[in-house]
């Protein structure tokens, strides 16, 4: 498993320059989509949660069209399901969400919804994180790279492996030097 881990980032890292010159922002989503799909593969979740894992994306439609090839992907014994979030919909069920930076008007409605319960929060800016989502994703360098809010995992009682963690550009929470990021911090 970890070696295929290891091709799937590679490639994903290795094509992030092409496929930006290519296309502009689009093909940000396109690896964006493939690492949310693989911080799923490396979460250990619940025993509890069913045969499906709700996939909540908060993005423009012309974004989604790089989501939906996730739909029916297993994740361990469960199938990925995904649901397009529009402002005014509701984030009850998702046991993932992803809020794009388009989007972030609307994020503290949905952090305020998933409350306490095991969401694996993801979004782009380092305000979120510092409000206590789970993982920031980032464009560095035109390839795809990811931050961990480590106290904001262990808040939702979110399991990350550590395989993953040690891929991370930043995990915040491992020591005491870091700023702690609360999810009750204004």
């Amino acid at each position: 498993m970890l070696r295929t881990w290891g091709f799937v980032l590679v490639f994903l890292l290795g094509t992030g320059p092409t496929a930006m010159a290519a296309g502009g922002a689009a093909p940000d989503y396109r690896l964006k989509s493939a690492f949310i799909y693989k911080f799923a593969t490396f979460i250990d979740w619940p025993d509890d949660m069913g045969k499906q894992l709700m996939l909540c994306v908060a993005a423009p439609d012309e974004v989604m069209q790089y989501f939906v090839g996730l739909s029916g992907k297993p994740v361990g014994d469960m199938t990925l399901a995904l649901r397009h979030l529009g402002p005014a919909d509701s984030a009850e069920g998702c046991d993932i969400l992803f809020v794009a930076d388009s989007e972030n008007e609307s994020f503290d409605d949905w952090l305020s919804e998933v409350g306490d319960e095991e969401v694996l929060t993801i979004a782009e800016s380092d305000d979120w994180l510092k409000k206590g989502v789970v993982m920031k994703l980032i464009m560095q360098d035109n390839r795809v790279t990811f931050d961990v809010n480590l106290e904001a995992a262990r808040g939702e009682d979110i399991e990350i492996s550590s395989r993953l963690l040690r891929l991370a550009h930043k995990v915040y929470g491992l020591d005491t030097e870091d700023e702690p990021a609360d999810k009750n911090a204004q």
